[in-house]
């Protein structure tokens, strides 16, 4: 059996490839303590850093998994020299889309600038599904040099209705929940769709003019999860917007292929964008 990596006298875990990672955590909008996973290559730094989160709701060990992942695209970046942090959301037993959950990633941002061994000015952010939903809104609300948002799910709920009243394939989950939004707001897709601001409706689709750094979507074009009608809707806005947008758009990249489920050619293709997109990003 292989041995468990040794822990410094400083709590640092020594990962096989070198590098080092200790558990960590950051406080939400109302003081809410969030897990999360910091990893650095060794020495003192500056190094620049990249905030990843997790697809699905709250799961700390999937925070520390991704943390401490031997893989790509985790592995990658810090053999590119950077580090990594990675975050949670808080307790939720439902996934949703939950405001505060858009505020907490900010605090977490806001943390990662202040780790001893990060360059402040060099903050990259990477997110699948659940993940890249946040990193959607993330990047209107603070200051990041570049966001990764791979098959973000529920960008927009209304519309997912409309692609799935194109037979578009939509996984159930996106059906039920914009249901709810519609249950919620008291009025259909249809009617919020044309005055959001009146149902007080927020998507990252109405907030492409508040986005304050390039972005790359990676979404396979067979994604249920993730219509890519809705990610081209949105790379539509944020260049009308005068925004910097860049994609990777498989034809065939099911939903978490990024963090290589399914491990496939397209895997190592997107990692590969994502690491050329951050080093581009994190140029002085």
């Amino acid at each position: 059996p292989k041995t468990a990596p040794a822990m410094a006298a400083d709590n640092w875990e020594h990962l096989p490839d070198g590098s080092l990672g200790r558990p960590d955590e950051f406080h939400g909008k109302d003081g809410t303590a969030i897990p999360a996973y910091m990893r650095k290559p060794a020495g003192p730094g500056p190094f620049p850093i990249i905030v990843m989160g997790h697809g699905g709701k709250y799961g700390k060990q999937a925070t520390v998994g991704m943390g401490r992942s031997p893989k790509a695209p985790t592995e990658d970046f810090v053999q590119a020299g950077w580090a990594v942090y990675s975050i949670d959301y808080r307790p939720n037993e439902v996934i949703g889309i939950y405001p505060i959950e858009f505020d907490d990633s900010v605090e977490a941002v806001k943390h990662a600038r202040t780790l001893p061994f990060v360059d402040p000015k060099r903050v990259g952010y990477m997110g699948g599904s659940h993940g890249g939903q946040i990193g959607s809104r993330l990047a209107s609300r603070v200051d990041l040099s570049g966001a990764i948002l791979c098959a973000p799910a529920a960008m927009d709920l209304i519309q997912d209705k409309f692609a799935a009243a194109r037979g578009e394939p939509v996984v159930g989950i996106l059906k039920k929940m914009e249901a709810d939004v519609e249950a919620q707001l008291g009025a259909t897709a249809e009617e919020i769709d044309k005055d959001p601001k009146k149902y007080g409706y927020t998507s990252a689709l109405t907030e492409v003019a508040e986005v304050r750094c390039p972005i790359l979507i990676i979404n396979g074009r067979d994604d249920d999860n993730s219509p890519v009608s809705i990610v081209d809707l949105y790379m539509k806005k944020l260049r009308a917007a005068g925004k910097k947008v860049d994609a990777y758009l498989p034809d065939h990249g099911p939903h978490g292929f990024y963090f290589g489920r399914p491990d496939i050619p397209e895997y190592k293709e997107s990692t590969r964008r994502a690491v050329e997109f951050l080093r581009g990003v994190f140029q002085p």
